[in-house]
């Protein structure tokens, strides 16, 4: 069991908390505003999603914080570079969950086509939920017992693929629906599809992450 103990990577680690916190509390808010969108209920997604982008900035705000600290103190290189991959694949997932939430409230796709698509985007987002606590736990375990938040980042992986599964099985019925839809709500349900794909595999980046780094640590 790998654990620290110097003050500036306690302040690392709690910042790096804070963002899988945040994180976990946007995919929240964005299952929140796509079963809004299914239900027809459109009246307060613009308040949502500027919920959404203030927790998007929050994350942004405290990773240039951690960005400071790797390059203001004196840690180890491997350990520096682990914990900026760490921190960029965060940063790029709460930036597709901001990205998934403008997609969907922004626009207006045709409602046929969204509601063949409603049960696969709710299980899409259930498969995202669960990785993002999991998120949340894995980051909390990391001063204490890397190898346990290994196991949990292998869950991540696990739930990724999973989503796969599911993504293939949303762009089927898109392409199917082609003949019978117009091609707008085509591309403007894709690019949902596709930042919803990139939440899951960001997050499996992070995971990767601390896998480098307990490697490096190790070594």
């Amino acid at each position: 069991m790998l654990k620290f103990s110097i003050n500036k990577e306690e302040v690392i680690f709690s910042k790096t908390f804070e963002i899988a916190k945040s994180i976990d509390e946007s995919i929240l808010k964005l299952q929140d505003l796509v079963k809004k969108v299914l239900e027809g209920d459109r009246g307060s997604l613009s308040a949502d999603l500027v919920k959404i982008k203030a927790i998007y900035e929050r994350v942004a705000m405290t990773r240039e914080e951690v960005v400071s600290l790797l390059y203001g103190e004196a840690f180890l290189p491997d350990f520096k570079e682990s914990m900026m991959m760490l921190n960029q694949a965060l940063y790029n997932t709460i930036k597709a969950v901001k990205d998934s939430a403008r997609a969907i409230s922004s626009r207006r796709p045709d409602g046929e086509l969204l509601k063949a698509l409603g049960e696969g985007l709710q299980t899409y987002l259930s498969t995202i939920l669960e990785a993002g606590e999991k998120l949340v736990t894995m980051v909390s375990l990391m001063k204490s017992d890397m190898r346990e938040a290994i196991r949990v980042g292998k869950e991540i992986q696990l739930l990724e693929r999973n989503g796969d599964d599911i993504k293939d099985v949303l762009m089927e019925k898109l392409y199917e629906a082609e003949k019978s839809t117009d091609i707008i709500s085509l591309l403007q349900l894709k690019d949902v599809v596709i930042f919803m794909d990139d939440i899951l595999d960001y997050m499996e980046e992070a995971s990767l992450s601390i896998e480098t780094l307990y490697a490096t640590l190790k070594a």
